[in-house]
């Protein structure tokens, strides 16, 4: 594909605009590190569902995801509609400890209910993590789709995107972060509908020709399912998407910046409601290239395959500036919030204690420009698997088991011990290397999800096993973070102020579930 001049003129806007939103919204957020790091606590509950969104999508759905549906069909809809077990999670159990607990990072959390070893091992976790795995799969990805679709040479793309995103991410802190993702979520949602409306109206048979037959047409496959069978779905929303919404830094961190907890909450909802068409857009499409050719030899170029054939020159544009949007609000979020974990969780503890405000951000840039760098090195990497969407998938289940037990462990039972909880998170290190291990040698006897969902099992047995031989956390900050049933209600002052039907968090939360259970009953 060629870019004409009403592409590139599209493409230009669309940067300038960016970056004017960026480096607009960051101008006041540099005093402190609190305005820095958690936009001064004044992101309303839209911008907090719209970024969560945005910084969750990037070309390894436009990629990844939309070659896993072409491969296995409507099932792969499960990772945007299995999102609302993990959401309630986060709405009811582990919200009310952010916000009141005024948290900056998920590492910090941890301190507070078992001390600083866990702390260390998730804060160094989430650094590698996020430059090794998560950046370096975007710039692949974002490179993969740059070169496919626009013939534009890798590493310029990348670079491109890497510098103008950096810029204004490194300058302005999460405040820029979170507008800039809201201006951006609402360009890659155009986008991914555009395909999917253009794909529907292509496909001769339509709906049901795209839904297909046999294991393309469930949402859950059997037991012996070679690659998705319905037990690994079960580890997806109960393990790997409780680990990436309540765990998680660079989705959190847009929580934690809320206005308050009502904010936090609706926001999330918001996100679970934006989840129900995210599907169309980043799963649905696979399903079409697959109806339109079943053909293609490499899964990932389903999605450049749709672009090429079936979006008119007029609107190209728009199509690239959707694939860039996904690109540069994955990176920016991943890039602030591995700033933060590192300038907060690293260097004020251990490097300089007494280091100043206007220091601190100083650092935190340095941070996050040396993890755009480490990422390109891990680039190479990813090529390793065939289907790129799977390469996060194998790494984060494996990532989540130890966090997850961790958590949930140390909020809902009292007797949980700061030992069980390093011991526990210091499993999370050997874990990463099984997929790269099981790439080459192809050692597990089942799917590595399925694995990953007993390996949570053997955490949270661990978990509880270490603390019944060790003594209990004595500290007065470790005994108040134990969740009550109380926690369920706002307090007092939001619940007032929100008590009218329509503004009550519960309200919205039983609508949600009753939309998702509904589309789950139709496509089983």
């Amino acid at each position: 594909m060629k870019l004409g001049t009403l592409d590139a003129v599209i493409m230009v806007v669309y940067l300038v605009a960016v970056a004017v939103i960026g480096f607009v919204a960051g101008r006041r957020e540099t005093k402190t590190t609190h305005d820095y790091f958690l936009a001064g606590s004044r992101l309303p509950w839209y911008a907090v569902g719209l970024s969560m969104v945005a910084s969750s999508i990037s070309t390894e759905q436009f990629i990844g995801e939309v070659g896993f549906a072409y491969t296995y069909g409507l099932a792969v809809a499960n990772w945007e509609w299995l999102i609302f077990p993990a959401l309630t999670v986060l709405i009811w159990v582990f919200t009310p400890f952010f916000i009141r607990r005024r948290v900056t990072t998920m590492p910090e959390f941890l301190e507070r209910r078992f001390g600083p070893g866990s702390r260390t091992i998730l804060a160094l976790l989430t650094i590698i993590s996020y430059a090794a795995v998560n950046l370096a799969l975007v710039l692949y990805s974002g490179g993969l789709a740059l070169e496919h679709i626009f013939g534009m040479p890798l590493m310029a793309g990348v670079l491109l995107l890497a510098v103008v995103t950096t810029a204004y991410t490194l300058y302005g802190g999460l405040s820029s972060v979170v507008w800039t993702d809201v201006f951006q979520c609402v360009i890659l949602l155009l986008g991914g509908i555009l395909i999917f409306v253009l794909g529907v109206t292509h496909v001769e048979g339509g709906w049901s020709a795209i839904l297909g037959t046999g294991d393309r047409a469930h949402l859950m496959l059997p037991a012996d399912h070679p690659e998705l069978p319905w037990t690994s779905m079960l580890v997806l929303a109960l393990v790997t998407n409780v680990w990436y919404y309540c765990t998680n830094q660079f989705i959190n961190q847009r929580c934690l910046g809320a206005k308050d907890e009502w904010h936090a909450k609706m926001g999330m909802l918001f996100c679970g409601v934006l989840g129900l068409v995210l599907a169309l857009a980043v799963s649905f499409p696979g399903m079409i290239a697959y109806a339109l050719n079943p053909n293609l030899e490499d899964p990932n170029t389903a999605y450049p395959y749709l672009v090429l054939t079936l979006v008119p020159v007029s609107l190209q544009g728009v199509i690239l500036a959707a694939l860039v949007s996904a690109i540069m609000s994955t990176i920016s979020s991943l890039l602030n919030s591995t700033a933060t974990v590192f300038t907060i969780d690293i260097y004020q503890r251990f490097l300089d204690k007494k280091a100043t405000q206007e220091k601190l951000i100083r650092v935190g840039r340095y941070a996050g420009l040396t993890a755009m760098l480490v990422a390109l090195g891990c680039v190479p990497l990813v090529g390793m698997w065939k289907h790129i969407f799977a390469y996060c998938q194998d790494v984060w289940v494996l990532l989540a088991g130890p966090t997850v037990a961790v958590f949930l462990v140390g909020v809902l039972w009292r007797r949980a011990t700061s030992s069980a909880a390093t011991v526990t998170m210091a499993m999370s290190f050997p874990l990463m290397l099984i997929p790269y291990l099981q790439q080459v040698y192809h050692f597990l006897p089942m799917s590595i999800l399925v694995f990953g969902g007993l390996t949570f099992l053997f955490c949270v047995v661990l978990m509880v096993a270490v603390s019944l031989v060790t003594p209990p956390v004595a500290r007065e900050e470790a005994r108040s973070m134990q969740w009550t049933f109380a926690m369920l209600k706002l307090p007092p002052e939001q619940a007032a102020a929100n008590a009218v039907w329509y503004r009550r968090v519960g309200f919205w939360w039983l609508l949600l579930g009753s939309l998702y259970a509904a589309i789950y009953a139709v496509f089983w």
